[in-house]
């Protein structure tokens, strides 16, 4: 038997009135005209015309209820992208809200300068470099611009490498004690490592092409910004690898003209030499020695003499 809802049951309002409306329509299609009335008729199928009733009342399909979550369901797919695409661009965002400064600091001629930037790390520049970098590291990544000589010893973070920019070459570090030197009017670029690990590639929008160059510990290279080639050194001097950041002047085996460039930015003096003495390497240790005094052992060295006019030295010899 067909079981209706009580009446202290949800919904029976509702479904008692569909069934009245659905009894009336199922009388109001019958044709009684057409009805043949015979013996069978005396007695009324009561429980026939019933059965019938209720049979159309469950064909009658459900209609589905209306979700009342489903606006709270497109809010919440709307807060998520949002949320997604702030995080994605959250550090574009910040830097438009609350910009960082980018500072620049330089050495002066004949000294050595000492920072320390916003993650702990220390710098040191050499005479007459020059160091941009931003206020605050921000991001995913810890990016300064060198021109000159600097060494670091860069606070390690896994999560945030340490880059240097120097023209065509780019060095990554995550945490590690190395030197730079890439003057601008230097032939030579030198990326030398006193501890850790570091790797040298090309920079964004170089013409230059190699794989990746990973230095450690007494390892270096040198870049030749003419010819463009790179030479790999597995014998740094460690002791001379920093000695200038203690003010120490020492060359060891040092080509005539890069000599001549250290001299250039220690002293308030232009020395000027001859092609043939390009080929001359110098050795010795000049520290806290007067230039007059060093121009004169150099002269000895290239057996020839250093004359001055004005600030100016003119080194002439027969050569090494």
């Amino acid at each position: 038997m067909r079981r209706f809802n009580k009446p202290n049951e949800p919904g029976r309002v509702n479904s008692d009135r569909l069934q009245e409306k659905l009894v009336e329509k199922y009388f109001q299609n019958l044709d009684l005209d057409d009805v043949q009335t015979g013996a069978h008729d005396a007695e009324f199928d009561s429980k026939g015309v019933y059965a019938n009733i209720l049979s159309t009342i469950d064909t009658v399909p459900e209609v589905p209820k209306r979700r009342a979550y489903t606006g709270w369901m497109v809010a919440a797919s709307i807060l998520a992208v949002f949320i997604s695409v702030s995080y994605y661009f959250r550090y574009d965002i910040l830097n438009y809200v609350a910009p960082v400064h980018t500072m620049q600091v330089s050495a002066a001629r004949g000294s050595v300068t000492n920072i320390v930037l916003g993650d702990g790390t220390k710098v040191w520049l050499n005479a007459g470099s020059k160091i941009s970098y931003p206020e605050t590291f921000r991001g995913e990544k810890r990016e300064v611009t060198i021109t000159g000589e600097a060494f670091f010893d860069v606070v390690h973070d896994a999560d945030k490498p340490f880059i240097v920019h120097t023209g065509e070459l780019v060095t990554h570090v995550l945490g590690t004690s190395f030197n730079i030197k890439a003057y601008d009017d230097d032939q030579l670029l030198h990326v030398d490592v006193l501890s850790g690990k570091v790797g040298v590639v090309p920079a964004e929008g170089s013409t230059l092409s190699f794989n990746a160059i990973y230095l450690t510990k007494a390892q270096g290279i040198t870049y030749n910004k003419n010819n463009r080639s790179i030479d790999r050194n597995n014998n740094v001097d460690m002791a001379l690898l920093n000695s200038w950041k203690s003010g120490k002047l020492i060359f060891k085996n040092t080509a005539l003209p890069e000599v001549i460039k250290t001299l250039n930015r220690e002293f308030e003096v232009s020395i000027r030499a001859d092609a043939n003495l390009s080929a001359c390497n110098i050795s010795a240790d000049f520290t806290n020695v007067p230039i007059k005094d060093i121009m004169a052992v150099i002269a000895r060295l290239v057996k020839g003499k250093a004359t001055l006019s004005g600030t100016v030295y003119h080194l002439k010899g027969k050569g090494c």
